[in-house]
């Protein structure tokens, strides 16, 4: 019998409640970062920091690129969530712009995550809840 796939489920939070999820990076020194960002699939991004967490997470430079909040400056982040499946490198970018927004619905967090890292993972929710997971294994 196999072992249930982790669910990281979170109830909805925010002035304008927002789906969210917690995820590990890995900083430059060495140590983990534990950070809540609302789940965003209208993004072509896949994580969006603020200015000060991207570069103390920033793994390596990328190109930036230019959004309806203005410049995002580009890095390579280090997820680390083996429960999720995940432990790589992924584009990141940073934005204060983008921070201020979601931070109007939650001081709590740190930035979104859109579309290339959610499809990484299984997710959905109702009314109440979002929840992600580890994909099943593809035969």
């Amino acid at each position: 019998m196999s072992t249930p796939p982790h669910v990281q489920i979170n109830a909805y939070k925010g002035i304008n409640p927002r789906c969210w999820v917690h995820l590990r990076f890995v900083a430059i020194d060495g140590s983990l970062r534990e950070l809540d960002l609302v789940a965003d699939t209208g993004s072509p991004c896949g994580v969006i920091l603020g200015q000060t967490d991207l570069a103390l997470l920033a793994q390596g430079f990328a190109a930036g690129t230019n959004s309806n909040f203005g410049y995002l400056a580009g890095a390579w982040l280090e997820l680390q969530m083996p429960e999720l499946g995940i432990n790589t490198h992924i584009m990141g970018y940073g934005s204060d712009a983008v921070l201020q927004a979601v931070r109007h619905d939650s001081a709590d967090f740190a930035g979104l995550v859109g579309l290339p890292l959610l499809r990484m993972v299984e997710y959905g929710g109702d009314a109440h809840t979002f929840w992600v997971r580890k994909p099943p294994a593809v035969p």
